[in-house]
């Protein structure tokens, strides 16, 4: 790794902390950093910008164009969730919006809304959303997305309506068992809304950046963080039951192994919440090579991926599915996804 490139990443990390490090500045009490353009960029492609913005005092940051885009983003953003919230409420609609509401300042990519009940409900979310005057941009096979009608910004702000956690026609977490995690949650414009527990919240960010996205980025590091921080030992324990069940513990292991070594390397120290690996498996030694070749973005190795399909694979619904996407689809996952194994065999021969 570039030694200059590493030093940017712990003074990233270092500037805006860790909620489980108690003597070490954090997100909502940070001590006022001056802003640098390296770092502003790391955390721009780690989906972080604002919550690096908001280390630096408030009479710079306003003088700062990306601060006042990300900022009046995430208002609206909030604004849209209380939105849409108060429309499924009011129709009564079994859902929860997930990924999306942070315990720190960041404008996430769009809104994720995830139905709870049955297809017809989903048909009825899509409906209200439309009636709303949202703006239709795309139908999947178990997700609808749609546009915001009031602003336009660089990054478009989104709602993705899924019917399943999926990615295409693949299920990739089955909802069922989950929705007996679903709490309310006062929203900061104002209404409340149903979010998934923290436990929950942090099985979908191991699942969505091993099997979806196929990378780790510092935006899950600070999510898995901060529901850790959430957690207490029930907390913990269902978590762990949650990654067995799901068949995610090689995902969880690759996942956490990544936080652990962050952490330690930017604070000196590793958490107890974060000691979740002894009850789940040793550090994942391929872990150690991503660490030691890069910043992140760090991509899923081949081996890694391959061990996580192959224990996905006793997974019901995800195998199911699997078929399914083969069979139907023609996307760029699984077009990424074909080229990765196809680089698999021939490295094994």
């Amino acid at each position: 790794m570039d030694l200059n490139a590493k030093q940017h990443l712990l003074t990233l990390l270092r500037t805006i902390g860790s909620p489980l490090a108690s003597n070490k500045p954090q997100v909502d009490k940070r001590t006022e950093s001056s802003y640098v353009p390296k770092l502003y960029s790391m955390a721009e492609a780690n989906k972080i910008p604002l919550t690096y913005l908001n280390t630096l005092s408030p009479e710079e940051r306003r003088d700062l164009p990306a601060y006042n885009y990300h900022y009046a983003r995430l208002c609206r953003l909030l604004e849209m969730a209380s939105e849409i919230s108060e429309l499924f409420n009011r129709e009564s609609i079994d859902y929860v919006i997930f990924k999306t509401l942070r315990h720190y300042p960041e404008d996430v990519s769009d809104i994720d809304v995830l139905n709870l009940g049955s297809h017809r409900d989903y048909v009825r979310m899509v409906e209200a959303l439309r009636r709303r005057g949202y703006i239709l941009m795309e139908k999947g096979a178990y997700c609808t997305t749609f546009k915001d009608y009031k602003t336009r910004f660089r990054t478009e702000a989104m709602i993705d309506v899924y019917d399943e956690i999926s990615v295409s026609r693949l299920i990739y977490l089955g909802k069922r068992k989950l929705s007996h995690y679903v709490v309310e949650k006062m929203l900061p414009r104002g209404g409340r809304t149903k979010v998934f527990t923290p436990e929950v919240e942090l099985l979908v960010t191991i699942a969505h950046s091993a099997i979806k996205e196929n990378q780790y980025i510092l935006a899950d590091y600070y999510a898995t963080l901060y529901y850790l921080a959430e957690m207490d030992q029930t907390s913990i324990k269902r978590f762990m039951k949650l990654v067995r069940d799901a068949r995610l513990v090689c995902a969880a292991r690759w996942h956490l192994t990544i936080t652990v070594l962050l952490h330690r390397e930017a604070h000196g120290m590793v958490p107890k919440k974060l000691d979740l690996l002894s009850e789940l498996g040793s550090l994942w030694g391929s872990s150690y090579k991503i660490l030691g070749s890069g910043i992140p973005p760090y991509q899923t190795d081949l081996l890694t991926l391959a061990r996580i399909f192959k224990e996905k694979l006793h997974d019901n619904i995800f195998r199911k599915n699997l078929l399914n996407q083969f069979k139907f689809t023609d996307t760029a996952f699984m077009r990424r996804l074909l080229r990765r194994s196809h680089m698999l065999m021939i490295r094994s021969k």
